[in-house]
């Protein structure tokens, strides 16, 4: 038998909360706060809080340059960037900016990226100045400084030239391919990683779509294809066009606003509408690649033999010194991003796991084949995010962290195996460094000054020689020899041809490398001691070189020998190479490292290939030298007056004679993340005193904790209680402080303790008419309550895209006690201990085995919809609601298969979940805002106990048991996890019928 579940009441002051302010403020708590919150950390902060910096700020004639005192040179470079980009923007898109535009510079973390917002109070972009990695990701012939810089005004620029009457909200309309590719048409060349390869093998697949989540690189593939198109377009229509359909405008609402519309000023500036134009871009982009794949080497032409690696991503490969072993660092897929440095046995064909995270290629081998090494980005001094030297055992045990905030990259050992060299950055300058193994301290070896990168460093196997990739001030990359002994360097390229990664042959005689001179990357090979250069393949996807392999000691020479190759390499030497296989996969491969490619110069009619060589007609120049002249002033930085509006706006409501008003919303956030201010409200025009609410919420990270205040007044709902959604009036305010610790740090894993000291004055509403339901429920009780709560947290969360409803990993422990005392006219007074944990377990593939556990005790009387026990009806779980939102959700646990209530004072409950996915998506989209994506089946055995003191004589247990499917749901970008399920209890006594429910909740409880 199945009974469906009992429907809870709706009272009046139930439907007034449902439709009235409470519904809409509930709803600016769950989008606006938490997005407001996280973008503000993310403002050149990322997450953490740096109270350490003296912020400073530079002023120029259109821009106020924050950045802390020790960037006071930095600004000095990014002043002239900023203005030569400035005047050749305001040309080019006819555009100019009443107000000074905000560069915030910053070099707390390790990150090569940028970040830019036209807000409605003014314009800001944040930069992140000094990566490590910038050099391999781009290959921009131009200073990183000035490639960022300049593409992230060129997204001000376009946003103010679209802004009208609807202000900055105007730039939310703007494709993202489109925003993107014209800031790279105005600010950058087309080139290989930020256009060329990504672009060449979507097109060579006929899959252009950047949003069928089924590629590592569809990121990069949205840049290649608006960037593509955006030079295209100049090419097709002239640059006057392009400008001309910025400041187009259309009249809505019967002429009250004019707005801008993408596809509307499209069709009126071209004659044409936009999909045509696309076509006819994608239809010429197919005659150009597939004319030039027709002229090259295919894979298969090189005798390659295939290497069975996990993962979409292959980063990078390197075989043991006895090449009975191979390390290969991958990402597993564009559903979970997660990078994993596996060693593989060739001779078993067995991998395992040795280490995981954001791991940046190369690794390196230990001579003895014992160890790997490599730089991996961790929390470093102030919970900077840096990247740093690890050392590992190859079967994944003993990892050791070397260096803390060196920003390192490319270790190499020596032959003997004493030393370890890398790569270190310090103020924009990478220099080599080395250390004595186990316990040595790094000493710098070289001298470098100025704006210098290194890359790609590799040992001699015999000599105290270094190969490294050295970026120039300039941007030019050059392949380089570095002799320890000497303390002198030769240059092997020139910086027009892009090579990079250098890996020794296994004599020491030659050297190979990678080069993006084709836009794509290929392998080379240079004989150092004759000057000589051999280009190894020529393929229209590519091969990256990670590897020079010897003859195969680890399977014997002999065999090795047999295999047919070119004289110019010992016979058995082997090129280990990455390529790209398709839009979605790469592939791993050995190809004989005497290949020689063919010398063939593919051809395109220039009428196809004419668009990559399009330029602006006011192009901003590649390097702009330093000129501190342009700063009219310097002085410190006052935040406060840097808190800038994002958006505000207000409207009529009227939803009964008796209510009636004014709506409002706004939010404040500063550019270096040290504020954010958002709050909504209503003013009744019928009650103004009685029916007002207000919500505020500010948040403060100029300290080590993260301090949050919340002062509110309005009535909240959001849990059952009895049969009655329960709706009360609350007045009060919270202040919470927040550390991030950096303690036991291991990838994907967080750590943190908060304190919450909250005091508020609650009035249930419509308590007469509160009905208990099954069970011992009392009638909710109004009144004061000062309370305080500690909680510390530590959880394991690897990245993946179905987390919400089929996690593939991670635990989480969670600790809390919450206090409450008669104090400041408190009306309860209780302590409560609460410890709560969870694990994911693997099972058959991709299913999993879900367990999760929760003890709780209490002591004291708190109000009575406080309670500690089972609940009737499951605890809504919206993961974005921010927790400065004064919303009660509920948090009591439910054995499903129950309904009704279990009161007492101490509390055992677990539950585990064998989770099944059944599909990626139902294929359902409603009105283009609503879709049901993955979805999973679980089976699932709930049980616990409830009971009041030490005796357990009187406790009630409870055990259910069921299956529940799960679901991903999208309201318009908003994520949701709710279920459908049915359980019934298995303890005899309790029934037998089956219990069919729904609910709102997140597959990991926190």
């Amino acid at each position: 038998m199945v009974t469906p579940r009992t429907s809870a009441t709706l009272t009046s002051a139930t439907l007034r909360s449902l439709v009235g302010l409470g519904g809409l403020l509930f709803l600016f708590f769950l989008l606006v706060v938490p997005f407001q919150e996280s973008r503000a950390q993310s403002l050149a902060l990322f997450s953490r809080n740096h109270p350490e910096l003296d912020w400073r700020v530079a002023t120029t004639d259109h821009f106020e340059i924050v950045h802390p005192a020790r960037l006071d040179s930095i600004a000095a470079r990014a002043a002239p960037i900023a203005e030569t980009t400035y005047d050749s923007l305001a040309t080019a898109l006819d555009t100019t900016f009443s107000e000074r535009i905000q560069v915030v510079l910053t070099d707390q973390d390790d990150i090569a990226n940028g970040f830019a917002a036209l807000l409605s109070g003014g314009a800001v972009t944040d930069i992140w100045v000094h990566p490590t990695d910038w050099a391999t990701k781009f290959s921009e012939p131009s200073p990183w400084l000035r490639t960022v810089l300049s593409h992230e005004l060129v997204h001000l620029f376009h946003a103010r030239a679209v802004s009208s009457d609807l202000g900055a909200l105007e730039q939310l309309g703007i494709p993202g391919f489109w925003s993107e590719g014209l800031a790279q048409y105005q600010a950058e060349t087309w080139n290989a990683q930020r256009g060329e390869r990504w672009l060449r093998a979507a097109v060579l697949d006929d899959n252009l779509d950047y949003d069928d989540g089924q590629s590592l690189w569809n990121g990069r593939l949205l840049y290649a294809s608006g960037h593509s198109q955006v030079r295209y377009f100049a090419q097709q229509h002239g640059d006057s066009t392009l400008t001309q359909m910025l400041h187009h405008r259309s009249e809505r609402l019967f002429g009250l606003l004019e707005t801008h519309d993408f596809e509307t000023a499209f069709r009126e500036t071209t004659g044409q509408p936009y999909d045509t134009f696309r076509e006819q871009w994608r239809r010429d982009m197919n005659v150009y690649y597939n004319t030039l794949a027709g002229q090259i080497e295919t894979l298969d032409s090189l005798r390659t033999d295939t290497l069975r690696v996990p993962g979409r991503g292959v980063l990078d490969l390197k075989y043991s010194p006895d090449t009975s072993r191979v390390a290969a660092l991958v990402e597993l897929s564009p559903e979970r991003p997660v990078r994993r440095l596996y060693v593989i046995d060739r001779s078993a064909g067995e991998r395992h796991m040795v280490a995981e995270g954001p791991i940046e290629p190369p690794v390196a081998w230990h001579p003895s084949g014992r160890q790997l090494a490599f730089s991996r980005r961790a929390r470093g001094p102030s919970g900077s995010v840096i990247d740093d030297l690890f050392l590992v055992r190859a079967g994944g045990s003993g990892e050791r962290r070397l260096t803390r905030g060196r920003r390192t990259t490319a270790p190499t050992f020596s032959p003997d195996g004493d030393r370890l060299a890398f790569a270190g950055s310090e103020d924009g300058t990478a220099n080599i460094y080395a250390m004595t193994l186990p316990d040595g301290e790094p000493t710098r070896i070289t001298d470098y000054a100025g704006n210098i990168e290194v890359t790609g460093l590799s040992w001699h196997p015999t000599q105290d020689t270094l190969a490294l990739t050295h970026v120039g001030p300039e941007g030019g990359r050059t392949l380089r020899l570095y002799d320890m002994a000497a303390d002198t360097a030769a240059v092997l390229t020139g910086p027009s041809t892009d090579d990079q990664r250098p890996t020794w042959s296994p004599g020491g005689t030659k050297l190979a490398y990678t080069s993006l001179r084709d836009g794509v990357p290929n392998a080379f090979v240079q004989d150092v001691e004759w000057g000589t250069r051999r280009r190894v393949t020529r393929l229209v996807r590519g091969a990256a070189v990670h590897d020079w392999v010897p003859v195969d000691s680890a399977f014997g020479a002999a065999e090795a020998s047999t295999k047919k190759a070119a004289t110019e390499a010992v016979p058995g030497e082997a090129l280990a190479v990455s390529t790209t296989l398709s839009k979605t996969d790469d592939g791993a491969f050995l190809i004989p490292a005497g290949h020689r490619a063919d010398s063939i110069r593919p051809s395109v009619p220039q009428d196809y290939a004419a668009w990559r060589a399009e330029q602006p007609p006011h192009p901003i120049p590649t390097d702009i030298p330093p000129d501190p002249s342009l700063i009219r002033s310097r002085g410190d930085y006052n935040s406060w007056a840097g808190l800038t509006n994002r958006f505000s706006f207000g409207l009529p409501y009227y939803f009964s004679p008796g209510s009636a008003g004014i709506a409002g919303l706004t939010s404040w956030v500063e550019p270096t993340g040290q504020h954010a201010l958002n709050a909504g409200g209503n003013v009744s025009v019928v009650a103004p005193l009685k029916d007002s609410e207000v919500f505020a919420s500010y948040t403060n990270r100029q300290f080590a904790p993260t301090v949050n205040v919340s002062l509110f007044s309005a009535s909240s709902s959001g849990r059952i209680y009895g049969n009655d959604l329960l709706v009360q009036e609350q007045t009060g305010g919270s202040l919470r402080l927040r550390w991030p610790l950096d303690w036991w740090a291991r990838p994907y894993t967080s750590t943190a303790l908060e304190v919450r000291l909250r005091y508020v004055d609650l009035t249930p509403l419509d308590r007469s008419e509160f009905v208990p339901g099954p069970g011992a429920l009392q009638a909710p009780r109004g009144g004061q309550q000062a309370s305080v709560r500690l909680q510390w947290t530590r959880r394991h969360r690897p990245p993946y895209r179905h987390t919400l409803v089929h996690p593939l990993d991670g635990w989480g422990l969670r600790l809390r006690g919450t206090a409450a005392g008669e104090v400041l006219g408190g009306d309860s007074s209780f302590l409560r201990g609460d410890l709560m944990g969870y694990g994911v377990l693997p099972g058959l593939g991709d299913q999993r085995l879900f367990l999760h556990g929760r003890v709780q005790a209490q002591t004291g009387s708190p109000f009575p919809q406080d309670y500690l026990g089972f609940s009737r009806y499951d605890a809504i779980e919206l993961p974005a609601l921010s927790e400065s939102a004064p919303f009660t959700l509920g948090d009591a646990d439910r054995v499903r298969g129950y309904r009704s209530y279990a009161l007492g004072t101490r509390l055992a409950f677990g539950s585990a979940e064998y989770r099944i996915p059944l599909a990626q998506s139902l294929g359902t989209k409603l009105l283009g805002l609503v879709s049901l994506g993955r979805t999973t089946v679980s089976g699932f055995l709930d049980g616990g106990g409830v009971w009041t003191g030490a005796n357990l004589d009187g406790a009630t247990w409870r055990a259910g048991a069921g299956v529940e499917l799960k679901n991903a749901l999208s309201v318009g970008g908003l994520r949701i996890g709710h279920a459908l399920g049915a359980g019934r209890p298995v303890l005899k006594g309790d029934g037998t019928d089956w219990n069919v429910y729904y609910r709102v909740q997140t597959a990991l409880p926190f």
